[in-house]
């Protein structure tokens, strides 16, 4: 076990002008993470309740944020958009891309393509260097940027591809159109590639599902949540542009279900999803968390976006048959902890790992939508505040993204390794 210290994080705070005694500020960079650690892994969940674990031991400058992960919100809040994208690294690397079967309340401090790469068909015409070029993964047409027939000191990056709404959904019980998968783009070398997207606008969702603890099997259990976001559905449905009320909360996975085990242990009878893999991985998300007024119950008026080990929603999130108590990981970005409170905070929950509360934090959008960007890199953990200009196109240059984790003014905190 880590022997309990204090280790000095170093948070990137870009300070928004405000005179209170903890200023709000606009980035927050985590860095010097200790790179490897332990937790109790579920190995089964039993339809008795009965929940065996087995010590786990990961590393890496990620770790262990590097696995699968889920995002989770809770209301009040209005989701506009979330987009998810992997950094690429070399012209030849293959997508992977997941078949996408369907297969029929939080406080932190209260509560607690099986990859399978299949070859490119290429097209046949010879193309330039900047070309669109299309080509077949996985029986899916794709296209991206020539940028195998000239120097790597210029890569090309592929313009934002238009992606077909699906249409719109009603609210009753059962779900329209499903979530589709995401087209792959390939952004060039060292730049980021969109895996998943969603536009409330235009009914738009790729590469993603919408769940919620909805199903009464051992208790609430993760299931696939009508377009209110607030009932069980009978299918993966898309989330319409809605305002979920205080203390309700949906979770974002991959479009993936899990099958034959490849998820590792899942709640009987739930609809457990594949997350959000990778070493660098990024999220974007445009929100609005407007002032309920409510007050006399748990969560009243405490909207939250944080980050989840996808094992913790599979097996139980509200239960004791998970690994979060022990620290496979909970990132907490913008979480409101006073009812109607303005300011929400960045935390890292890692159980016997390292723990920590930023104590900067963010300005809550009450009146308009907040653009932000969670993005997992090579042993950095960085939120953006981004510029309300800033599009979910299908890429970005790897210069815009280090450009994000590397400004501001630097604000140090302590964060407490081997803590609980």
């Amino acid at each position: 076990m880590l022997s309990l210290a204090i280790l000095i994080a170093t948070v990137l705070a870009n300070v928004a002008g405000t005179t209170s005694a903890q200023a709000q500020v606009q980035a927050l960079n985590f860095i010097g993470i200790p790179s490897s650690g332990r937790y109790q892994k579920v190995t089964k969940v039993g339809s008795d309740g009965a929940c065996p674990k087995q010590p786990y031991a990961f590393s890496g400058a990620s770790a262990p944020l590097d696995e699968e992960i889920s995002a989770v919100f809770r209301g009040p809040i209005r989701l506009k958009q979330f987009a998810v994208y992997t950094e690429t690294s070399s012209p030849n690397r293959k997508r992977h891309r997941r078949t996408d079967n369907r297969s029929p309340h939080h406080n932190h401090q209260r509560y607690h393509d099986r990859e399978q790469v299949e070859g490119i068909e290429e097209d046949r015409e010879r193309r330039g260097y900047g070309d669109i070029v299309t080509a077949t993964i996985d029986g899916h047409v794709v296209t991206f940027p020539n940028t195998w027939s000239a120097p790597e000191s210029t890569p090309a990056v592929a313009a934002p591809v238009a992606v077909p709404a699906v249409g719109s959904v009603p609210s009753g019980d059962s779900p329209a159109d499903p979530p589709s998968a995401a087209p792959a783009v390939y952004a060039g070398n060292g730049n980021w590639g969109r895996t998943a997207y969603y536009d409330a606008t235009s009914a738009t969702a790729e590469g993603l599902s919408f769940l919620g603890n909805v199903l009464a099997v051992l208790g609430a259990k993760l299931g696939y949540v009508t377009p209110n976001g607030l009932n069980s559905s009978t299918g993966p449905a898309i989330l319409e542009d809605c305002l979920v009320p205080d203390n309700n909360e949906f979770v974002i996975s991959s479009s993936t279900p899990c099958n034959d085990g490849d998820c590792g242990a899942v709640a009987p009878g739930a609809n457990a999803h594949h997350g959000f893999s990778g070493a660098s991985k990024m999220f974007l998300a445009e929100f609005q968390m407007p002032l309920s007024g409510q007050t006399g119950y748990l969560n009243a008026d405490m909207p939250a976006f944080w980050m989840l080990n996808t094992q913790i929603v599979n097996t139980g999130q509200y239960s004791n048959c998970s690994c979060w108590k022990t620290g496979c990981g909970e990132w907490d970005i913008h979480e409101v902890l006073e009812q109607g409170a303005t300011t929400g905070y960045a935390t890292m929950h890692m159980g016997q790992n390292f723990n920590g509360q930023a104590p900067n934090g963010f300005a809550r959008p009450i009146s308009t939508t907040m653009k932000v960007g969670v993005i997992i890199s090579n042993g950095v953990f960085h939120i953006e505040i981004l510029d309300d200009s800033t599009t979910f196109g299908s890429t970005f240059l790897g210069s815009t993204v280090n450009g994000w984790i590397n400004s501001a003014h630097v604000v140090n905190f302590p964060v407490i390794v081997g803590g609980d």
